[in-house]
């Protein structure tokens, strides 16, 4: 029993090792069964399924990513940049990558350098951090040029460099740019109320930027995935589509000439509540220059710095800008005086109501009775002008005989030639908000003789410049009515023609014969009759004063104008210039000559330079 003990002392220990092994390797087979069971189930059973959680987040990261279009440029009739997009950036900080290390090695060398580069408040930007850690997105300056872009990333580079070869932790991190395009225009002020502008949200305002804004915006891009059929993750790029440009008739010398001439006139002359000027073809419609004294910087076009506060409270941000922004010659409506006359005049001739020999007589005032009332109408030349010939009826501006005229013409034919001539009708210009004059003109059923009378020598109704420019227009150009317009042709990016635009003549307004008169009459205005003023050397310049008292009659306010073209021969230019209220006491304002004057500036530095 002792031998068989001891035996027993010596054999149970290795029995109870290898029991203990042989339980350890079950337990460590039954671990590698389960987990193999466990990747069985995952990647065959549900692999389906945690393929597409996977590619799903992996798809996410595309969705976002939007390729930006470059809005197309405007230029002038020669090619000259007159807007343009350039590329900016916006600074995004990241405060979730800045504040993700505990000894906050990117937060004070991420401020400092903010600080640095673009002198931004190191308080502000801390607070900014430690109070959105979780965000990863915060855009903190827009509009970025990409010389500061390129600035703070050669400081980056720099600075990053210097704390790792002297063994520092902090690095600059958690700031990165997005891109963005600008509107910019390179002359600042010029044509601002024709070119209008783009806010810094893409919305356009005002001018051509607002009309063409279709074929300027292009179509922005965009890069994403999406899972196939057999669960893998596909790229798709759709790129972005640029924007049209569009070249307009807009000549930026002539432009600036008629810019610098109202200034002249605002600032070392008499100077006015307003004044305008424009240049168009009178054989196609094409305007060349259209300003006023209202422009305003079309960078930046809000900015008010010129007024003084009080006067900003007083009238509103919302009424200046309105004011400043508004295009004269398109939305002011007002009574055009003598410079109408042309409408009466042809009229008569074309009619045959008038001939070349006939001969008036103006004894200063006429008395007419319409029914009701004695009315006495009174010539511009209150002692008469005596007897005069058809032609002398033009150059001496005279009222009594264009009432004379439109009554032998009668109202039927009088509003006729309104019309045809495009009073009371918008003219379709390319901008927005034209003026509506239609409430604003007589029709046969309200035109009574004394408004027959007053029309004839443009009083008693509303017109714009801008009709009244492509009546002219075409009464000088053998009585082709064209449709007056500022963009002649879009082409992509590339230069490549997308659409050519020539307007073609829309009516008949008077005849060839007529019009060769009108020309000749509107020469000897210039000449020898109320339009001296305009007179340029070894030019055989054309065109007809208007004075024309405002409503309220009481208030004794006048706008002024002339209109003339180039050349009684052979018209190619016509300048049209408005001066509303002069800075003069009652009837000191209503001279012509004031208008005639700019008028002659203009036309003389744009006729020597296209020489």
């Amino acid at each position: 029993m002792k031998i068989f003990d001891k035996k027993k002392e010596i054999i149970g220990p290795e029995i109870f090792i290898k029991r203990r092994l042989l339980l350890v390797n079950l337990l460590i087979a039954i671990i590698f069964i389960l987990l193999g069971l466990k990747i069985y189930y995952l990647m065959v059973i549900n692999g389906d399924y945690y393929n597409r959680i996977v590619l799903s987040q992996r798809q996410v990261s595309y969705n976002s990513e939007v390729i930006l279009s470059r809005r197309g440029d405007i230029l002038d009739t020669n090619g000259n940049l007159l807007a343009t997009s350039i590329k900016v950036y916006n600074l995004i900080i990241d405060p979730k990558v800045i504040t993700s290390y505990k000894d906050s090695r990117f937060v004070n060398a991420t401020i400092d350098a903010l600080s640095d580069v673009y002198d931004y408040n190191r308080l502000e930007i801390r607070n900014l951090i430690e109070e959105n850690k979780d965000k990863s997105y915060i855009r903190y300056a827009r509009q970025i040029s990409s010389e500061d872009k390129e600035k703070f990333d050669k400081y980056k580079e720099k600075k990053n460099e210097e704390y790792k070869n002297s063994g520092i932790n902090d690095r600059i991190n958690g700031v990165w740019f997005e891109e963005e395009y600008k509107r910019y225009y390179p002359n600042d002020s010029l044509a601002s109320n024709v070119i209008g502008f783009v806010n810094n949200d893409g919305t356009s305002v005002m001018g051509l930027e607002a009309y063409y804004d279709t074929e300027l915006s292009g179509v922005n891009g965009r890069k994403y995935g999406y899972l196939g059929d057999t669960y893998e993750l596909e790229s798709v790029k759709k790129q972005a589509v640029n924007g049209y440009n569009i070249v307009t008739t807009i000549d930026q010398r002539m432009q600036r000439i008629c810019e610098d001439k109202i200034a002249k006139w605002q600032k070392e002359d008499i100077g006015s509540k307003s004044a305008s000027a424009m240049i168009m073809n009178p054989n196609n419609g094409e305007i060349y220059a259209m300003a006023s004294s209202n422009s305003f910087n079309l960078n930046d076009p809000r900015d008010l710095s010129d007024l003084e506060d009080e006067y900003i409270e007083e009238v509103g941000r919302e009424n200046i800008w309105f004011s400043r922004w508004k295009n004269i010659c398109v939305q002011d409506t007002f009574e055009p005086g003598s410079t109408a006359k042309i409408v009466t005049f042809s009229a008569a001739i074309d009619e045959n109501v008038v001939n070349s020999d006939e001969h008036f007589e103006c004894k200063g005032f006429i008395k007419l009775n319409d029914g009701e009332h004695d009315w006495r109408i009174n010539c511009n030349n209150r002692m008469g002008h005596g007897d005069l010939t058809l032609m002398e009826t033009l150059t001496k501006s005279c009222n009594i005989s264009m009432a004379e005229m439109a009554e032998a013409l009668g109202v039927n034919n009088f509003v006729k030639y309104q019309k045809t001539f495009g009073f009371g009708e918008l003219t379709n210009i390319d901008l927005p908000n034209e003026a509506d004059t239609s409430k604003f003109v007589h029709t046969v059923q309200n035109m009574g003789r004394t408004d027959l009378s007053t029309n004839s020598f443009g009083q008693n109704y509303n017109c714009t410049m801008v009709q009244l420019a492509a009546a002219f227009s075409s009464a000088i150009n053998g009585g082709k009515y064209y449709e007056p317009h500022f963009v002649k042709r879009i082409e992509n990016q590339n230069g490549t023609y997308i659409k050519q635009i020539v307007k073609s003549v829309l009516r008949k307004t008077i005849s060839e014969s007529t019009s060769k008169y009108l020309r000749e009459a509107l020469f000897e205005t210039v000449e020898t009759g109320t339009g001296k003023f305009a007179q340029i050397k070894n030019r055989n310049i054309g065109g007809k004063t208007g004075t024309a008292e405002k409503l309220p009659r009481a208030a004794k306010n006048y706008l002024v104008s002339f209109i003339g073209f180039d050349d009684k021969d052979n018209p190619n230019l016509v300048c049209y210039v408005v001066v509303d209220e002069p800075n003069l006491e009652g009837e000191e304002q209503a001279s012509a000559t004031f208008a005639t004057r700019i008028f002659h500036d203009i036309m003389k530095e744009v006729l020597e330079q296209n020489e």
